[in-house]
């Protein structure tokens, strides 16, 4: 018997308002994955309110986590570390893109180098929207023929734009 759920699709609506919500941390100069999740999830607490205080133990845990599941192994310069804190009610993504010409070596599955990371939290992998926010932010990567596109943004407003669909960003 197959154990695994079907992921109802997230419509574009709502996609669009995850997207605008999220911060996106640019020109980042870190040169270890750890050091990219910090500042991201730095970011993702100042927003959503968290306590600083446990900043700390999440990075580790999705450091930790990351390295056990195959979701954080990156692919065309993407990867997406995540984790989980208990008591969390809602979705919460941070972005992080790295200072334009930077990247990261993170033993990804293609052997690129990383140079975005979108950095996941939720209470649990079974928290409402998560299977949904990845199959979505998978499709559009990969299926809207994203990832060329991805490797020249440099900017909150381009990533903003191209991940929620709205316009084309424009060729450079």
């Amino acid at each position: 018997m197959n154990d695994t759920k079907k992921v109802i699709p997230m419509d574009d609506a709502e996609w669009q308002k995850i997207v605008k919500s999220i911060p996106i941390v640019c020109d980042i100069a870190e040169t270890t994955a750890e050091g990219v999740v910090r500042q991201v999830l730095k970011a993702v607490f100042e927003k959503n309110g968290l306590p600083m205080d446990k900043l700390d133990a999440m990075v580790s845990t999705v450091i930790a986590h990351s390295k056990r599941d195959i979701s954080f192994s990156a692919v065309h310069g993407i990867a997406i570390p995540h984790g989980y804190m208990s008591g969390l009610e809602k979705l919460l993504v941070g972005i992080g893109v790295l200072r334009h010409g930077r990247s990261i070596d993170v033993n990804s599955i293609d052997g690129s180098r990383t140079h975005i990371f979108f950095v996941i939290l939720c209470s649990s992998p079974n928290h409402p929207g998560y299977r949904q926010f990845l199959a979505q932010l998978c499709r559009r990567i990969i299926s809207d023929g994203m990832v060329p596109r991805l490797a020249s943004v440099s900017t909150r407003d381009d990533l903003e734009a191209l991940l929620s669909g709205v316009g084309d960003m424009e060729e450079k």
